[in-house]
């Protein structure tokens, strides 16, 4: 899951910057949908490796989740502070 964390935080900074110099607002949906399906398959996988074990595996699957909810939205306010940076570059170049 390693691989695909650093595929999204590339794919979330290479496409805030394009999409700020382009104002392109239609770049929040794709990234909000993109985190939000890694944190729901990541979720997924790991309950289903839990199954139905005791209590304590639940707690570790809730803290897994709550990491990954918190790296996404990070990410994705690094990428809407990217987006808007480019954005007012774009701005004042003229492009």
């Amino acid at each position: 899951m390693r691989d695909i964390e650093r595929i999204l935080i590339w794919f979330n900074l290479l496409g805030s910057l394009a999409a700020g110099f382009r104002h392109e607002a239609l770049w929040f949906p794709i990234a909000i949908a993109a985190f939000g399906t890694y944190l729901v398959v990541q979720d997924r996988a790991l309950r289903r490796r839990i199954g139905s074990r005791a209590w304590p595996s639940e707690g570790f699957a809730r803290f897994n989740f709550n990491t990954n909810l918190n790296f996404g939205l990070g990410h994705l306010l690094l990428g809407a502070l990217l987006f808007a940076l480019a954005g007012t570059i774009a701005g004042v170049v003229g492009a």
